[in-house]
């Protein structure tokens, strides 16, 4: 770290920092100071700052300009190890392919040869690899065997990594050198590739031996480490070789080009062809233990017993031989060919030694060959001794020969033919392997075992099936006599008609029935199976067909029969009588009628099926039949004229399998996931009902083109409403049909959609929590209320299509036309069901709708203006005053209903009823918290005041109190108090009696009787206050007429007196209540008459009424006179009463008829 150039740098400013700032205030010129002062040294930092930051921008751009320069370098050389890798790759990919063709060649030339139909001929020869160095005489050791090689010299079995070497009695693959002592992945790859496709050719025994080839050249040229390091890389290999191949072959060590050797061709020249033809060389057995020395002792046995034998022949001819060169080059030879012995140990301790990761090669031996003698010699012995002596290889070197060079094969013979060939067979796959081998033999011995027991037992069953099959045709054969004599008691045909469905179903089980397995000609069921559909034939003819033709005749008969059945009916009917041939479809689609109307008790969906076959059956076969009735058949025509062609081809098309095939349209597709949270369907209905597929914008094409098919097929049966069959007729009915079914299509197209309009509504009914949510959600964006209603919009927008459909079908009606009358005919209008679709909802299109992009639609504003009705209703949920919100509720309503009113007719009843329910919920709501107020605070006040108190109990000795009275009935008191504030907006007031307001979104739902009783209050009020906070009654009382026997009448009310002396009547003013409470009132006569009543008199706030009540009014209706009789005894007296007619509390009485309102 502290070795970057940056950090020194750093390091050295920072010190230079701290002397300039501490040390530089210490530097003196004299008497100058030049760093004395700090703006001086902070000058001098911030220049030190500024080429500290220079030099550092230098360094990092140097630095980075240097690390891209390393990093391009670096990804230079990772493309061209990458380029090189991929042409390495590609390389090996090639030589591995050539080597598999190679292989390929091989086994075809292999299969040439094969003489043995039960031997493969992968396996017909043995298998031996060759491996060694370029140099090593590979090529040459297989060609000098004396094996014959047929097609050595075609080239057909080469490959640029080994060459197959086909002989008559053995295949050797010569590997190429770099396979075997490279250590290169290219060079590993291709060799374990190699083994692996000769395990995929031979996996039974890959290979029979393994050779390897060393010459004389390599072993005395190459260091002991080199040698070690060779061999190592063998075992290397041949470890590999047993890994993949899973086979342990023998390995043989042969030591080529022997001549080579000082002496070979003076030692050996004389040998006879059978003494060069053996086998030269020494038995090594494989290292079993684990302990080097026994390969080693073995080697060092075998060479002294090899450099025995040598040294006998070499005293044999020594004598013989005359030239002192060639005897001295024979005496070399012994000495020499021992040096080979310690080159050789390091092969054999490393390819026959046990090791902890693996087991032993299977080496056999080490061999020694001469292929060919070129008369080169390698003296090894003199560059043994050169070191020795200080002298030069050369100069202790024997003088070569200069013998003629020969071509004969040493010791080569006997190595492949009494050596190698005969121990092909100890070449076994490993104990996995062989185990895993002899598992699969196994297996498919096992499966062979089965299959031949499957085959025994599928005869055997096949056999037995046969057997009972005709045990079984015997049983059933007796089983279906007894039910034809149940079916035909007495030879008479039953009237019931289970029996005979028994007997036809016996019959057609008998004539259907096949063995149950394959009997392979052992038993053929066509004798039978002709004799039993014969027997079936009849039982249809004799014992069905009665039952089909009066079940024909009562349903063509039948008024009640379906329009679609009568028309199936009456073609089987005439199919039957000979009009035209009977059809299977035709008589199978009866089958399920005729069970509902003769299998009563005994129908379901099997016997429907079984009806269906028979009746199809029924129309196979040819039989005698009765002549048709002519009245019938004209009388079922026209029942089927009156129901309508046009009908019966739109039923048809209805069944079509296109039709049927078409997806519903679920609403609650088209919603989102809240909408059946918040939305309802008023019929109970769930979103999951859908409508049919076919009344759809993807199903009218389908349909148009049903409806052809459709009056197509039904134009094709003319003939069975007794029409012409021509061609031209049939055209023409099409045409008829096509437009009648459109019409029908239609109608019930529009009905699909605006019955589904019309059913639309909101949840939560009267529970105001879940309204306001609904209504919240629908108000919300996205609105499922908006999706729903634009999705149906696009399904009736069929603008795009009214230009093609029907053109297109009368086009096409016009050139089926024209093709058969050789005519032109132009073509004619047809129901556009498209534009008239499109035309009945084009209002509802519209105001839902945008017209253009950015625009709102009607729907949407409507939607908007939820809003302030949704926070209503979440106020009543919250448990919120609803009568806080005054008339708010009832004019929102209104704003919307009027809203409402402008959307088309077919969206008003969706909002209607959303208004209807908030209506209800904030009625209710008013209600009850109207309820609850008035009992708690003016009910009670009200039950105090007049339950039980006069003027409101006549009866009552206790009095209304004043106040109480004023705080009830006055103009500010509770009850006008409780009407103004709650009840005004529903009161109409304008007529007389009240009455409660019409046209209100929503009402309160209380009686009349309720509104009465605030009307008698306000006409309490009107009496007794004229406005004013307490009572005040202002009255005049003028005595009309006097008892002749009384001299004087005296009036006392509040201590106000009034009297009369029978002179001119003359009106007293009086004020009620009197300031004097206490004087209460009365009225007397005199004189006194003793044992008569003189007086009345009364007491209390309410004494003047009390007083009064005791008087008789003369006029029945008064208004502002009443004329009271008043008798004190035997006396009577005659006053008149006057006050304002609307305030004259005497004219009627108010007070005593008056109950609380009960809300």
């Amino acid at each position: 770290m502290l070795r970057r150039p940056g950090v020194i740098l750093t390091l050295a400013v920072l010190v230079l920092a701290l002397l300039i700032w501490f040390v530089g205030p210490l530097i003196a010129f004299g008497e100058v100071r030049p760093l004395g002062s700090a703006a001086s040294r902070l000058a001098l930092l911030l220049v030190l700052a500024l080429v500290w930051g220079g030099l550092g921008f230098f360094m990092r751009t140097r630095r980075s300009s240097e690390e891209a320069a390393l990093l391009a370098a670096l990804r230079k050389q990772e493309e061209e190890a990458a380029a090189r890798t991929d042409k390495e790759k590609a390389a090996t990919e090639v030589e591995i392919s050539a080597f598999r063709e190679a292989a390929g060649r091989a086994m075809a030339l292999l299969r040439r040869g094969r003489g043995d139909l039960f031997v493969s001929a992968r396996y017909a020869l043995p298998w031996y690899m060759l491996l060694g160095t370029d140099g090593a005489g590979k090529t040459a050791l297989v060609r000098a065997s004396g094996l014959t090689l047929p097609f050595e010299g075609d080239g057909a079995v080469e490959a640029p990594s080994a060459r197959f070497h086909i002989s008559d009695q053995a295949l050797l693959i010569e590997f190429a050198g770099r396979l075997t002592a490279s250590e290169e992945p290219q060079a590993r790859q291709l060799w374990l590739e190699a083994l692996q496709h000769i395990r995929g050719l031979r996996s039974r025994q890959p290979v029979n031996g393994i050779v390897v080839a060393v010459s004389v050249d390599e072993l005395l040229a190459m260091l002991p480490e080199q040698a070690a390091a060779y061999a190592t890389a063998l075992r290397q290999r041949l470890d590999e070789a047993v890994q993949r191949l899973r086979a342990n072959a023998p390995v043989y060590i042969v030591v080529t080009k022997l001549d080579r050797v000082v002496g070979f061709e003076e030692l050996f020249e004389d040998l006879t062809s059978e003494e060069r033809a053996a086998a030269f060389g020494l038995p090594i057995a494989p290292d079993i233990g684990g302990d080097a020395r026994g390969p080693s002792e073995a080697l060092e046995r075998g060479f002294a017993g090899l450099t025995e034998r040598i040294t006998q022949r070499q005293f044999v001819c020594l004598q013989e031989e005359p030239d002192e060169l060639r005897r001295r080059r024979a005496f070399e030879f012994p000495a020499q060919f021992a040096l080979l012995r310690e080159r050789i140990q390091p092969f054999v301790q490393q390819l026959a030694t046990l090791h902890r990761f693996g087991t032993a090669t299977n080496l056999r031996g080490v061999f020694f060959v001469s292929c060919r003698q070129t008369g080169d010699n390698v003296d090894a012995l003199g560059g043994s001794l050169a070191p020795l002596f200080g002298r030069s290889p050369a100069t202790l070197s024997l003088t070569p020969d200069p013998g003629m060079r020969r071509v004969r094969p040493f010791f080569l013979y006997g190595l492949f033919r009494k050596v190698i060939l005969p121990e092909a067979d100890l070449g076994g796959l490993t104990r996995p392997a062989l185990v895993a081998a002899r598992m699969k033999d196994l297996a498919i011995n096992v499966a062979l075992g089965v299959a031949a027991f499957a085959l025994l037992v599928f005869w055997w069953f096949g056999f037995s099936d046969g057997r009972a099959y005709v045990a079984g045709l015997k049983e059933q054969t007796a089983t279906a006599r007894g039910e034809i004599a149940e079916a035909v008691p007495g030879g008479t045909l039953s009237m019931r008609f289970e029996p005979v469905l028994a007997v036809l179903d016996r019959l057609a089980a008998i004539a259907k029935a096949e063995p149950r397995g394959a009997t392979y000609g052992l038993y053929s069921p066509a004798s039978a199976q002709g004799e039993a559909r014969k027997a079936y034939d009849k039982a249809l003819a004799n014992l069905f067909f009665p039952f089909v033709w009066q079940y024909l005749r009562q349903g063509l008969a039948n008024p009640a029969t379906p329009a679609a059945l009568r028309f199936n009916q009456l073609k089987f009917y005439l199919m039957l009588t000979g009009e035209r041939p009977p059809r299977r479809e035709t008589a199978a689609l009866l089958g399920p009628d005729f069970a509902a109307n003769w299998m009563l008790y005994d129908r379901s969906a099997a016997v429907d099926r079984r009806l269906a076959a028979h009746f199809s059956e029924l129309a196979s076969i040819s039989f005698q039949t009765p002549a048709a009735d002519p009245v019938l058949v004209e009388k079922a025509r026209a029942d089927i004229t009156n129901y309508s062609l046009a009908r019966l081809a739109y039923d048809l098309a209805l069944t079509l399998p296109e039709v049927k095939a078409m997806a519903p349209w679920r609403p609650v597709d088209h919603m989102g996931l809240s909408g059946p949270e918040a939305l309802a369907r008023v019929s109970g209905a769930s979103f999951f009902d859908g409508i049919e597929g076919i009344y759809t914008k993807a199903g009218v094409g389908v349909m148009m083109r049903a409806s052809g098919k459709a009056a197509d097929t039904l134009a094709d049966d003319l003939w069975v409403m007794g029409r012409p069959d021509t061609v031209l007729d049939r055209e023409r009915e099409v045409g008829r049909l096509r437009d009648g079914l459109a019409d029908l299509y239609r109608v019930a197209y529009m009905g699909r959609w605006d019955s589904l309009l019309a059913d639309l509504g909101i949840a939560g009914e009267t529970d105001a929590r879940r309204l306001a949510d609904a209504v919240a959600i629908v108000a919300g964006n996205p609105s499922p209320a908006r999706e729903l209603l634009v999705a149906i919009a696009a399904e009736v927008d069929l603008q795009d299509l009214s230009t093609s459909a029907a053109d297109a079908i009368e086009t096409l009606a016009a050139e089926r036309l024209s093709q058969v009358t050789k005519t032109v005919r132009a073509p004619r209008r047809v129901v556009n069901v498209p534009q008239s679709v499109t035309s009945h909802f084009k209002a509802f299109h519209d105001a839902v709708v945008p017209a253009a992009e950015g625009q709102q639609a009607l729907l949407d504003d409507m939607l908007a203006a939820l809003e302030p009705l949704y926070r209503q209703l979440n106020h009543v949920a919250a448990g919120g005053d609803v009568l806080e919100l005054g008339a708010e509720p009832q004019t929102l309503l209104g704003q919307l209903t009027d809203r409402n009113g402008k959307l088309p007719a077919s969206l008003q009843p969706f909002f209607a009823r959303i208004l209807a329910q908030a209506g209800a919920i904030t009625g209710g709501s008013s209600r009850a918290r109207l309820v609850e107020i008035w009992n708690s605070t003016v009910l009670p006040l009200c039950t105090a005041t007049t339950v039980g108190r006069y003027p409101f109990d006549p009866g009552s000795i206790n009095d209304t109190s004043l106040d109480d009275f004023s705080r009830l009935l006055g103009p500010q008191g509770a009850i006008a108090a409780f009407r103004d504030t709650y009840l005004k907006p529903y009161i109409d007031r304008t007529t007389k009696p009240w009455r409660w307001k019409s046209g209100q979104q929503f009402g309160l739902d209380f009686p009349d009787t309720v509104l009465a009783a605030f009307e008698k209050a306000d006409d309490i009020t009107t009496v007794f206050f004229a406005g004013q906070e307490k009572p005040n009654v202002d009255f005049t009382v003028e005595v009309g007429k006097l008892d002749p026997t009384a001299r004087a009448f005296l009036l006392d009310i509040g201590g106000k007196v009034a009297s009369y002396t029978h002179g001119p009547p003359a009106g007293t003013q009086y004020l009620w209540p009197p300031e004097n409470l206490v004087a209460g009132a009365a009225m007397s006569m005199t004189p006194e008459i003793e044992g008569q009543r003189n007086i009345l008199t009364e007491q209390g706030a309410w004494a003047l009424f009390r007083l009064f009540d005791q008087g008789r009014k003369i006029e029945k209706d008064p208004t502002d006179i009443v004329t009271y009789q008043f008798r004190l005894g035997k006396r009577a007296v005659l006053m008149r009463l006057t006050a304002p007619a609307t305030r004259n509390p005497f004219a009627h009485d108010v007070l005593s008829s008056f109950v609380c309102p009960a809300l």
